[in-house]
């Protein structure tokens, strides 16, 4: 197959970098793969070969069989391309983000605060993400082939737009992602704190960062020896100056990232429901960490497996404390059993079974 790939940029994310994964798959597929990148920039910029273009106008996209996509800004300008069958690949749903923002179920931090300008500029903000959705809503509504990584988005997706979609759930790599023989539980102190671990860019309000803040301040006020990692693409400058995380770690390699999670007790994301699979938190289980998760669908579609993570309600910063606390205490038969569970979870989505299935559901595509 002649493919086509679009990405404005190489930023670092887990949903990019698979993206890119899936091209280099491709590649030794012997398929003819191309990536087009308007800017190379960003920590994945050494990851593969690409081919650099100004904008993703008509003249710069070239004949091909399929044309892969990802944010609705590029589906929609490949469709108008038209230079080869469209594939829409949704890694999450913009508008369920969009929709929490506007009905105020979730608020970026920067326009958090009680105050009358707050409060205007707010609501302005909320015409201007209405408007955004609007905007999304159209290209989905787009003659283009639909795939997506979960199964919660699969049902949503059909059942909002009356369409077919294609499931290819994420993998991970087990080479990098794996975990150790035995797992070292309690006795914790200052000498020996809980290792907590989170993940995700502050500023994207579906990661639930501030939640998991506000969790980790309680804990620290009730006096729990605890050590606390925060993991971004990019720490930002306000960040840095909250006294409650102990270490921050910035556009590390998935290596380091693995190394870290094998050596922390716990690994916290209190995603909204706006998440679209969270890739970090399967990486988290597959290195036999201990997840304490928000109970979203992306995250509770994971498998079929009961009493793989410990789940707390979406948005609950005293919940996610409290069970914190629980797991703290907790015997270390019910520690390995939560982790027997979890690892195989992760066992089930591994990255080549991934890999295989994206690259079949491309070759029916082109066959239809």
């Amino acid at each position: 197959m002649k493919l086509v790939f679009l990405s404005d940029n190489m930023n670092f994310s887990g949903g990019r970098k698979l993206y890119f994964e899936y091209v280099q798959y491709l590649r030794t597929q012997k398929h003819d793969v191309k990536l087009l990148i308007q800017e190379q920039r960003g920590a994945l910029s050494e990851m593969l070969d690409i081919t650099i273009v100004k904008d993703f106008s008509p003249k710069n996209i070239p004949q091909c069989d399929i044309i892969v996509a990802t944010t609705p800004r590029e589906v929609e300008k490949a469709y108008n391309a038209k230079k080869g069958t469209v594939v829409h690949f949704c890694q999450g749903l913009e508008i369920t983000d969009l929709e929490q923002r506007i009905n105020g179920l979730v608020t970026p931090q920067k326009y958090a605060g009680s105050g009358l300008i707050n409060r205007i500029k707010l609501a302005k903000k909320r015409r201007s993400w209405a408007k955004k959705k609007i905007r999304i809503e159209k290209v989905y509504s787009l003659p283009t082939k639909l795939i997506t990584v979960s199964k919660h988005l699969k049902e949503e997706l059909e059942e909002r737009y009356n369409r077919t979609v294609a499931l290819c759930t994420n993998g991970i790599r087990q080479d990098i992602f794996y975990h150790l023989p035995e797992i070292k539980w309690g006795n914790f102190s200052k000498a020996n704190p809980l290792q907590i671990v989170n993940i995700g860019p502050r500023k994207v309000t579906f990661k639930g960062i501030e939640t998991t803040l506000k969790a980790i301040k309680i804990l620290k006020q009730k006096g729990l020896p605890i050590k606390f990692i925060r993991i971004a693409p990019k720490i930002l400058d306000y960040e840095r100056k909250n006294s409650d995380v102990d270490s921050f770690y910035e556009n590390i390699p998935s290596e380091q990232l693995a190394n870290i999670l094998r050596s922390s007790h716990i690994y916290i994301s209190n995603s909204t429901e706006g998440e679209g699979f969270g890739l970090p938190a399967l990486e988290a289980l597959s290195s036999g960490t201990i997840a304490v998760l928000s109970s979203i669908s992306s995250y509770k579609n994971f498998s079929e497996i009961e009493n793989f993570a410990m789940f707390v309600p979406e948005g609950d910063a005293d919940a996610t404390a409290e069970t914190v606390e629980k797991t703290y205490n907790m015997a270390i038969d019910n520690i390995c059993e939560i982790r027997n569970n979890a690892l195989k979870v992760a066992a089930e989505l591994s990255f080549d079974k991934s890999c295989r299935k994206f690259e079949n559901i491309l070759k029916l595509i082109h066959n239809q």
